[in-house]
């Protein structure tokens, strides 16, 4: 299965603790990527690999050499009998474009619900950890499922899915200049996703915002930050 993910994340950071103007980051980015499953036991081995990657932002985290190691790259994992997507992990292991896909892809296996009618609701949580570029955080969403119908996507029938989730960001950031950075954040996301009869993703959006504040001990007072991100998922045939 091939799928394009096209995301874009805006970051403003709020420094009139220090009596600056807020800083605004843009982060764009496409990738093309190839997923494939296959059977182990207990579950089902889930293997991702970027194909291709363009980016596009002013992240001084980020650049050209960021994009061209994350082209390549590969994720790794298993999914367990009970749905969930655990054992993750990138190489390289420190790219931030591959950090951000281990978020993402949880959203390829939505907790579906048998025999579901239109308007039924249910709930699950999704945990999911990163660490790279000396950023380590917990991402808790407890996500609304609600079944909303059949759709045709690409020719073929796949269930509608809309999700409303209640988000929790926790972690640390170490800072050359700043030392050890505490981040803690709390948000929201909605999205429509697609699953296709065959049980397989076939695709979806969500917008996502959070308010974080960062704690450090250069800085009087906590500092703020808004993160915004768009994201649409969909399947190449």
């Amino acid at each position: 299965m091939k799928y394009r993910i096209d995301s874009q994340t805006e970051t403003v950071i709020d420094l009139s603790v220090f009596g600056q103007p807020s800083q605004e980051f843009q982060i764009g980015s496409t990738s093309w990527v190839s997923l494939t499953l296959s059977d182990t036991a207990g579950g089902r081995i889930v293997h991702l690999v970027v194909d291709s990657l363009r980016y596009q932002g002013n992240a001084p985290q980020l650049g050209p050499a960021t994009a061209d190691s994350a082209r390549g790259g590969v994720l790794h994992g298993v999914l367990g009998l009970d749905g969930r997507l655990g054992n993750l992990t990138a190489t390289p292991a420190d790219n931030l474009f591959l950090a951000e896909l281990q978020g993402t892809i949880h959203g390829f296996f939505p907790k579906l619900k048998t025999g579901a009618k239109p308007g039924e609701v249910w709930s699950d949580t999704v945990v999911v950890n990163m660490a790279a570029g000396g950023t380590t955080t917990e991402t808790r969403s407890l996500i609304d499922y609600t079944a909303a119908g059949i759709e045709t996507i690409d020719g073929a029938p796949a269930m509608k899915l809309s999700t409303q989730s209640a988000v929790t960001v926790s972690g640390t950031a170490e800072n050359p200049q700043a030392g050890t950075i505490e981040i803690a954040g709390t948000g929201g996301a909605n999205g429509v996703h697609f699953v296709g009869a065959d049980g397989r993703y076939a695709g979806g959006t969500s917008d996502l915002q959070i308010s974080q504040s960062l704690k450090m001990a250069m800085a009087p007072a906590p500092i703020p930050m808004t993160v915004k991100r768009k994201l649409e998922i969909s399947r190449i045939r």
